[in-house]
């Protein structure tokens, strides 16, 4: 029998299971991934332009939500398939209790779980990321109906951001996420979905990252086949993802859409584009279908460079200032991915936030 693999941890991941064995049993299976594997860094396939075991370091600030005193709970082997996000947010974070509202606001780094049957919820979660290392999760099974989920991340230039969603979708149910991420020292969004035949899946996203800001968007469907002998109806996947990035910036898209061999006449839709507005930014793209079904109508593209001159030099032609010139033509590439069917004060602060950026980083 081989002896397991000593690993050797860095000072920031030391630091880190110091308080992960604080938190008692929520810490558990973070902290005996953490002695097993190490964190996440750029040898692993998924990981390799987010380097999460380099972002912390023996000084980073550990933002805990908990102050537990009870003893650990004994973990000999976390499941070699746990995400280390959820099990960081396990450890660091707070279930946070939801209601049936239609419309419902967080703000912050949270535990938060959903169960949709019928009719249409929206989520808003704000993330304004401190200082140091956070970590959140948003679990949800739609079972029908319909759940629209918006999140908006921000915070600190040296904020260390993780969140991840786990999403189930039904037949009949229909799920739709945006989010808009400015980014931080590092921060690395989520989204794992298991759609099944008949249902909806809209998985939509902008970056915005300025110099010293990383942001990686990672998603990962799996669409199902219906139930046995039960003929198909198809489900639908459209996703759609921009980002801006200045110099000294990164972004970061991975996404992956798996079709069963059941999954027949599924329709999948992935696309992603990045502008790159100065010397030195950096973007880094990974748009993956994997299909096993033959009836089918999947695509994906992908796309990154910079401005369109000869557009630039038409509107500048009109009499418009290069420096907004630039700006209404970002925003339009931008603003075609924020869902047309949010509550009009939602949609405007969006695109505020948007502009905004383009505003301040244009100074």
């Amino acid at each position: 029998m081989n002896a397991p693999a000593v690993i050797n941890l860095s000072a920031g991941e030391r630091r880190l299971l110091e308080v992960l064995d604080a938190q008692g049993a929520c810490g558990a299976s973070a902290a005996a991934l953490i002695r097993a594997q190490g964190l996440p860094s750029r040898r692993v396939e998924g990981w390799r332009w987010s380097d999460l075991r380099a972002a912390i370091g023996a000084d980073t600030l550990i933002q805990s939500g908990h102050d537990h005193a009870h003893e650990a709970a004994a973990v000999a082997d976390a499941p070699q398939d746990l995400s280390i996000i959820t099990a960081l947010a396990t450890a660091l974070s707070l279930d946070e209790g939801v209601d049936t509202a239609d419309l419902i606001e967080f703000t912050g780094q949270a535990n938060r779980v959903f169960s949709v049957k019928a009719g249409h919820q929206i989520v808003i979660e704000s993330i304004n990321g401190q200082a140091g290392l956070s970590a959140g999760s948003f679990t949800a099974n739609v079972r029908g109906g319909a759940l629209t989920r918006i999140v908006i991340q921000d915070g600190a230039p040296d904020a260390v951001v993780l969140n991840r969603a786990e999403i189930v979708v039904g037949p009949g149910g229909r799920y739709k996420q945006f989010t808009l991420s400015f980014g931080g020292e590092y921060a690395r969004l989520e989204t794992k979905v298991d759609l099944w035949d008949g249902g909806e899946l809209i998985l939509n996203g902008a970056y915005l990252s300025a110099s010293g800001r990383h942001c990686d968007m990672t998603s990962d469907i799996v669409v199902h086949g219906p139930g046995r002998n039960a003929p198909p109806i198809g489900a639908k996947v459209d996703q759609n993802i921009r980002g801006v990035v200045r110099a000294n910036g990164q972004g970061v898209f991975q996404g992956k859409i798996f079709v069963a061999k059941p999954a027949q006449k599924t329709d999948a839709r992935q696309n992603h584009q990045a502008l790159l507005l100065e010397e030195g930014a950096e973007v880094f793209a990974k748009p993956e279908l994997q299909i096993f079904a033959d009836d089918v109508t999947c695509a994906h593209g992908n796309a990154i460079g910079d401005l369109d001159e000869d557009a630039l030099f038409y509107i500048r032609s009109r009499g418009v200032p290069e420096l907004e010139a630039r700006a209404m033509m970002i925003s339009a590439f931008l603003t075609q991915v924020v869902p047309a069917d949010l509550p009009d004060e939602l949609r405007e602060e969006i695109t505020a936030r948007m502009e905004g950026w383009l505003t301040e980083k244009s100074q």
